[in-house]
């Protein structure tokens, strides 16, 4: 699990700051999507963090409510961008990255839970 969080950490603080401080890497021409890119890069810092501060913990009992949550957005993400492939907006990197980690923390939150 220990690995896990660390991958965690390094892609979502690596996504957060690029979001956060460079959105014009992404996009270039829509002040809105600058912003929302910004917000976006938010999200992503606070859930590098999360898995952060889950390293140091050892009770599964602290540690899971931690693991659903990354289980949740990792899955929505995934789907989310899945759902993009009807109208031409998914990115197949962000959908294989995010199913990664949705499977990665859903099994880790499942041999937890049992």
């Amino acid at each position: 699990m220990r690995i896990l969080l660390i991958a965690n950490t390094i892609f979502e603080v690596g996504v957060g700051i690029v979001f956060l401080f460079f959105p014009t890497l992404i996009i270039k021409d829509s002040a809105l999507a600058i912003s929302l890119l910004r917000i976006i890069g938010c999200g992503a810092l606070a859930f590098g963090v999360l898995s952060l501060l889950m390293m140091n913990v050892t009770d599964i009992k602290v540690l899971q409510p931690g693991l659903i949550a990354l289980s949740i957005f990792h899955t929505l993400a995934a789907a989310s961008q899945i759902y993009g492939l009807t109208n031409g907006t998914a990115n197949i990197p962000v959908i294989i990255a995010h199913s990664l980690f949705a499977v990665s923390f859903l099994g880790v939150s499942w041999q937890q839970i049992r």
